[in-house]
């Protein structure tokens, strides 16, 4: 009928939609050493979110305490402006993570998760601008760091926080064990 609207838009893989910047994101995280497997959540016809399971010392290309994590990446295209996104690193250590034991939950932190962290650019922290690196520990305190990036290209926004990763693991990993 004339003014109803669709609930899901297929896009036909447009690169400034939502699906399309996850399947670059997809085949740019692909390539990383590590990287056991990737999926779109909660699907690929009308993504929200990408995951990849992780193993972070062929990742990160050192010795490191915990044996699995996981890489969430979403992605918020705006018409005008920055975009907004989350990309959060997640550790859930001694569990072996499978594309089919995941309970589906959708929460900030997972149960049992000993480590979190990410880059953030939204409207949540304007006294540090759009973009942040969110530490959030294990007592439920959340810290933020003004972050910046010289271009904003989902791409290069997502190599520049991989190479940065495992000097903001360490410095993170240093913090929890002075508290």
């Amino acid at each position: 009928m004339p003014g109803d609207e669709w609930p899901v838009s297929f896009d036909g893989g447009n690169p400034r939609t939502r699906k399309g910047i996850l399947r670059q994101l997809n085949e740019r995280l692909k390539r990383e050493p590590g990287i056991e497997y990737t999926r779109f959540e909660p699907g690929t016809i009308a993504p929200t979110e990408l995951r990849a399971a992780v193993k972070p010392p062929q990742l990160l290309g050192v010795e490191y305490l915990t044996p699995v994590a996981t890489l969430s990446i979403r992605w918020s295209p705006r018409p005008s402006g920055n975009d907004h996104f989350a990309i959060q690193w997640f550790e859930q250590p001694e569990q072996e993570r499978t594309p089919s034991s995941d309970d589906g939950r959708n929460s900030t932190l997972p149960e049992g998760y000993t480590l979190s962290c990410g880059w953030h650019q939204d409207d949540h922290c304007n006294e540090l601008d759009e973009a942040h690196f969110q530490e959030e520990y294990p007592s439920g305190r959340t810290e933020r760091y003004g972050v910046s990036f010289g271009d904003q290209h989902p791409v290069w926004v997502l190599s520049t926080c991989l190479a940065a990763l495992p000097d903001r693991l360490t410095s993170f990993r240093n913090r929890l064990n002075t508290q």
